[in-house]
């Protein structure tokens, strides 16, 4: 009863073994995964890939490094159509978010992120938030938005102590990655120990991020279940008894429940 709540089938890494990697990752215990679109460009080939799973969910969304053209009018105007057209599909708005390490106008990737955070309003939908070294900016707009928001959801968060109690009274989730593996992740494990555990759950972002002791390899879904005992062994929690909290996690932040 694994959930891997982020996997970027459209990259060109595995665009063409889609089928393939959902076959090994349900083989490795993941029972829902979530595809993530992060070119709203390219929502149609990231729905026609998996629209055929009905354990597979969708997003819809602009990656923050995409931001340097930021066409208002036509955004609107793709997101009504594919929140329309897959509406079977599509629950979640996002990929969204700031990402200050890109060569990409902050002003540019602050516009597009409240488009998003509007359509997630308008269409009462959770928001997916990528964030990097934008953390206080980040969270001072959800924080402005936060009262007509439904649910929220962190995703591969990197903060500190501060922005996760700060994300925490937002009533945010938080989703893990193998970044917990690392060895220079230190900091990063002793904030995830302090997550609430009725707030987190996991993620593989593959092809990225591929936990150890697979560094080097393409990620894929059928590696989460590598993320959840690392973090079950840095926790001294049940491996089980994890896996099951942290869908139903997942399942409550589709659901919009808080």
């Amino acid at each position: 009863m694994l959930t891997d709540a982020h996997v970027n089938f459209s990259h060109k890494d595995l665009i063409n073994s889609v089928d393939q990697l959902i076959k090994e990752g349900r083989e490795g215990g993941v029972t829902r995964f979530l595809a993530v679109n992060s070119n709203i460009y390219d929502i149609e080939i990231d729905y026609n890939l998996i629209k055929n799973y009905d354990f597979v969910d969708l997003t819809i969304g602009h990656h923050p490094f995409l931001c340097n053209e930021v066409d208002e009018k036509n955004f609107k105007a793709l997101f009504n159509k594919s929140i329309n057209d897959y509406k079977d599909k599509i629950k979640i708005i996002g990929e969204t978010g700031l990402d200050f390490s890109y060569d990409t106008k902050p002003i540019n990737q602050i516009n597009s992120f409240k488009l998003h955070i509007e359509t997630a309003i308008k269409n009462e939908l959770p928001i997916l938030i990528h964030v990097r070294d934008a953390f206080e900016e980040t969270y001072k707009i959800i924080a402005d938005y936060k009262s007509e928001l439904k649910t929220i959801l962190i995703h591969c968060f990197t903060g500190d102590d501060e922005y996760a109690d700060k994300f925490n009274n937002l009533d945010c989730y938080f989703s893990i990655t193998g970044i917990i593996t690392f060895k220079n992740a230190e900091k990063l494990r002793s904030t995830v120990k302090k997550l609430p555990k009725n707030k987190i759950f996991f993620e593989t972002d593959a092809p990225y991020l591929t936990p150890v002791p697979m560094r080097g390899e393409i990620n894929k879904p059928s590696l989460l279940r590598h993320i959840i005992e690392y973090y079950c062994e840095l926790t001294q929690e049940n491996f089980d008894n994890i896996a099951k909290i942290s869908s139903k996690n997942y399942e409550r932040f589709i659901s919009c429940q808080p």
